[in-house]
Parts: structure tokens; sequence; C-alpha cells
């Protein structure tokens, strides 16, 4: 085969796949921009959604223009990278939507619910880094035997840690279920989201999984053939398994939007003796007798609880705070500076 001939996708690609999915993320998107910034102002988890959507609907882009020029290796690269970086970044905002659970709910937290992102987010980074830097090794024509063998291990380290965190953020939805359901106060606003994140969480570990499963395939592959897997080599399984997957943990973020169950700050919290009334506190980190770098550093309390001293917090569940009438948070004029809040209205 001459240089002429040889082409990045030697079994053909779908052209109209990526165009269709770039179309409905981006809609998709637009709704959730509206939703998160201007309807329920949940602005933080807005922007980790709106920089997912961006990144992947760049990856389809790049797919899109690859596909008509065929040996580009640095468009093929591209878009290889984005689409393969878009899923962690989407599950960001399951850590958001966790973490406000766990602020609603202080008293059943497992771990310090304003540590939940920061944790997660850690870990997220480390398999962002990896993925990219795998990814660019081992895809195009002109790698080496060596930079391809480097370029799956970290591909495949990258859905191995991937994996690794939706299992512990399954457990930690488990735990709080199961704290709810023993304290018999399972509303059901705290179910649907639970059972939204039961659902997301599975859709993100289903296409961990296969990705996975792919890599290992790739690295048995010859040399001379790099591209040997039969989900390398079948495209259906990447729209299958990963993007419409993913399409959908967006679609059912939008549908079952967390600012529709959840309040907007982490300051308010259910009361714990009647299950119904929204109270607004000091905030867990408040709370929190431990240095800052302390609830960084151990999330879960490891040290309190090995010592047997448990977690040094102030539990403001347990007294008398204002009711909170639904209206929506603004610094107060005489907090502005300390980032005290007062009910607008």
């Amino acid at each position: 085969m001459s240089d002429n001939d040889w082409s990045l996708y030697p079994d053909g690609a779908s052209k109209g796949a990526p165009i269709f999915f770039a179309i409905l993320l981006t809609a998709l998107g637009s709704y959730q921009i509206y939703q998160s910034f201007f309807r329920y102002k949940w602005r933080y988890f807005g922007g980790t959604i709106t920089w997912a959507t961006t990144v992947w609907i760049s990856g389809f882009i790049c797919r899109i223009i690859s596909i008509y020029h065929d040996q580009d290796i640095g468009l093929y690269i591209a878009g290889y990278v984005l689409i393969l970086m878009g899923p962690p970044l989407y599950a960001a905002s399951e850590y958001f939507i966790l973490g406000r659970l766990m602020a609603y709910l202080p008293y059943h937290a497992p771990m310090h619910p304003g540590r939940v992102l920061s944790t997660f987010f850690l870990l997220s980074t480390v398999v962002e880094v990896l993925t990219a830097n795998g990814a660019s090794r081992s895809a195009g024509k002109n790698r080496t035997i060596s930079q391809r063998q480097v370029g799956l291990a970290l591909l495949k380290a990258a859905l191995i840690v991937q994996c690794f965190i939706e299992a512990l953020f399954f457990s930690l939805v488990v735990t709080m279920e199961r704290r709810c359901r023993r304290a018999k106060a399972f509303p059901r606003k705290v179910r649907v989201i639970c059972y939204v994140l039961y659902l997301t969480s599975f859709m993100m570990l289903v296409r961990c999984i296969v990705r996975t499963i792919g890599g290992f395939e790739d690295s048995k592959c010859d040399p001379e053939d790099p591209l040997c897997g039969y989900i390398t080599l079948h495209e259906w399984v990447m729209y299958v398994f990963e993007i419409a997957n993913i399409t959908l943990f967006v679609i059912v973020l939008a549908v079952f939007h967390p600012g529709r169950f959840l309040p907007q700050t982490d300051k308010i919290y259910l009361d714990p003796v009647n299950n119904e009334t929204d109270r607004l506190g000091p905030g867990f980190s408040k709370a929190d007798k431990r240095p800052i770098w302390a609830t960084v550093l151990d999330p879960f309390n490891l040290t309190g609880i090995l010592s047997g001293k448990g977690m040094a917090v102030q539990k403001f569940w347990e007294e008398e705070n204002a009711v909170h009438n639904g209206q929506e948070l603004q610094p107060s004029k005489a907090g502005a500076s300390t980032g005290e809040t007062a009910v607008a209205g």
C-alpha cells in the first residue's frame, strides 16, 4: 500500500455518528447551562458539566475533520484523546452531587462532605493525565513499539484507576442509603438522588470495563499490526458502550437535575428529627474542628477512627437552627467579608 492509499481508518468510519452526537451534546449542554446557572443556581455543577461537554464536543469535531482528512495524524490523536478524556470529566459531576447529598445529610456522611469533590477530583486528575499521555503515545502510525507499549500501559492504568474510583464512589452511595434506611428516614428526594447516582455510576463503570478490555486486547497485538483487538476494530463498540452510554448519562442528569432535589448551598441540611424541614446551619466545613490541611489529607478521618477519638465535629444538626424557607441565599452586608449568608427576601 502506498503512502497515498494509507488511512487512519482502514475499515472506514461513520461520518454521521460524530456529527449526530456533537449536535445532541450541544443541545444537552445548552439545556444544562440554563438549568444549572439560571434555574437551580448550581453553578459549580453547571461549570463541570459544561467543561466536560466542551471537551467531548471538541473531540467529535476533531474526529469529523479527521475522517475527511484520514492521513492527518495530529487531528486523529486530538480526537482520540479528547473523546477519551470526556467521560472522566463527566464523572466529576457525580462527585459534586454526592458531596452536596452528604452536606444535606451531615449526620449520615461517611466522609467530610466538602472534601468529596476535591478527593475524587484529585483521583480523576491522575486518570486524565494518564489518559492523555497514554492516548497520545499509543495512537498514530509512526509510533515505535516501545512508545506504543508505554502508551497502552498508561491507558490501562488510567482505566483501572477509573474503575477503582467508580467502585469507591458506588460504595459511598450505598453507605449513605444504608444509613438512611437504618434511621428509617429515606425521603423521596434523597431516594431519587441515590438511584440517579447508582445509574450514572453503573454507566461510567460499564464504559471503564469495556475500555479496559480493549486496552488489554491491544497490548497483545503484533507490533507490526497494532490494531487487532475486536473492540478497537469495531467502531460500534465505542459508540454503544462509551459514547451513547455516557450521552445517556448526561440525559439522566438533565432530566433528574440534582438542583430539583437538593439545596443550592451546602449550609442547608435536612432536620434529622422530622426529615421534612430544611434548616440553615454553619456548614460541615465550619463544624469540623480539624485544620483544613487535615481534612484534605484525611477526608475519611481515618486518624480519628484508628485512634478511637472519632470525628471532632460540632453536631450543629442537634441544635435548633433557623428554618430555611426555600429562598435563594445571598451574601449579607455584615457578613460579606466573612462568607456568611442570609436569606433573600
